[in-house]
């Protein structure tokens, strides 16, 4: 009976024993299809040009590869680059000048002009009743000190009229000096419509203020105004004079312009667009809404084939009205510019130029 018991006993231990370790082999083997399951998902993630792979040196630019399924889900956009033709520009500023102190000017003008043409009938007058004393004094009839009296009134409107075209002459060369001879001739000429215009506000008077690096040849470069920094909206202006005096310090050459319009106020800045003394340049066009900004440039990028995105720099490129234009027309070549999504992009290529912790 004991040895019953015994057996029974040992029969227990033994199924347990074997139970235990099956159960263990097939943790052991739930264990490494985890691993292979792993390596394998490791292993697609790299097909797909994941981590390291996905940044890479393209045309001596950055570049990131990126899945067609993951663009897709970041809503890029993309389009090919438009070829213009251009005549380049560079920005000016303009000023609104008060016409007020040019109106007291030619009113001034005027008051020399009345007193002038009075003096020159007074010596007419003069003229003749010095001519009658002559006649007078010859035939005994007047006396030599009446005669000398009538010399001496005569003389006198002369020296008069003299102070008078001095003064006159004065005023002319100070206006002329100050304005240019062209404004000079809008106050001093008689009906002249332009500052009838200019005097009514029916025209602005513009003072144009150049950076000190640029020049101006007002027979081949025009200028266009606006007071709001937009090209679009700027109107033309029209050539009257190099000004005598800088305006501001900070700026180089200055010039007189008109402008047709009655909205502007003196006092008033405005935005300036001169053309530069250039041919027509063709190259591309790049919108605004293609570039962004990192370190302080421009940059864009460009798409090649499915999956490889270039960031390329704009520093070279000329910035214009809505966009940029580029010259080199290789720089993008055949490839897609990225017009939506460009800063997504950029955090990605950041993203995975980031070092990985785990990496030894």
């Amino acid at each position: 009976m004991n040895w019953l018991i015994k057996f029974s006993l040992i029969l227990v231990v033994v199924s347990l024993v074997t139970f235990i370790a099956v159960r263990t082999i097939d943790k052991d083997n739930d264990l490494i299809n985890n691993l292979i399951d792993n390596d394998k998902k490791v292993d697609n993630i790299n097909e797909q040009g994941g981590g390291k792979e996905r940044i890479s040196i393209v045309d001596g630019y950055k570049a990131i590869t990126l899945d067609q399924n993951i663009t897709e889900a970041s809503g890029l956009k993309y389009e090919s680059v438009e070829s213009i033709s251009i005549r380049p520009e560079f920005i000016a500023y303009a000023e609104v000048i008060d016409v007020q102190p040019l109106v007291s000017l030619k009113a001034e003008h005027q008051l020399l002009l009345v007193f002038r043409k009075a003096l020159q009938s007074e010596l007419y007058n003069h003229n003749k009743i010095m001519e009658r004393a002559d006649a007078l004094h010859k035939v005994k009839s007047l006396s030599t000190r009446d005669l000398e009296k009538t010399h001496f009134e005569r003389d006198k409107k002369v020296s008069e009229l003299i102070a008078v075209e001095t003064r006159l002459n004065g005023f002319v060369n100070k206006i002329k000096s100050n304005w240019g001879e062209t404004i000079a001739n809008l106050l001093l000429q008689e009906h002249q419509e332009k500052y009838d215009k200019v005097a009514s506000y029916q025209k602005a008077l513009l003072l144009l203020s150049l950076p000190k690096n640029e020049s101006l040849n007002p027979q081949s470069q025009s200028v266009f105004v606006s007071a709001l920094n937009k090209r679009e909206e700027a109107q033309k202006i029209f050539y009257l004079d190099q000004a005598k005096q800088v305006n501001n310090p900070l700026y180089g050459e200055s010039y007189f312009y008109l402008l047709d319009s009655q909205k502007v106020r003196a006092g008033m800045r405005l935005f300036a667009w001169v053309e530069e003394d250039v041919k027509i340049s063709e190259g591309h066009f790049i919108m605004d809404r293609a570039v962004i900004w990192y370190a302080n440039e421009p940059w864009i990028y460009v798409k090649r084939g499915e999956e490889l995105f270039i960031r390329k720099s704009l520093g070279k490129a000329k910035k214009i009205d809505n966009g940029w234009f580029l010259e080199d027309s290789m720089f993008v070549g055949d490839d897609l510019v990225v017009v939506e999504g460009g800063q997504t992009l950029l955090s990605e290529e950041f993203k995975w130029a980031i070092p990985d912790e785990n990496d030894d």
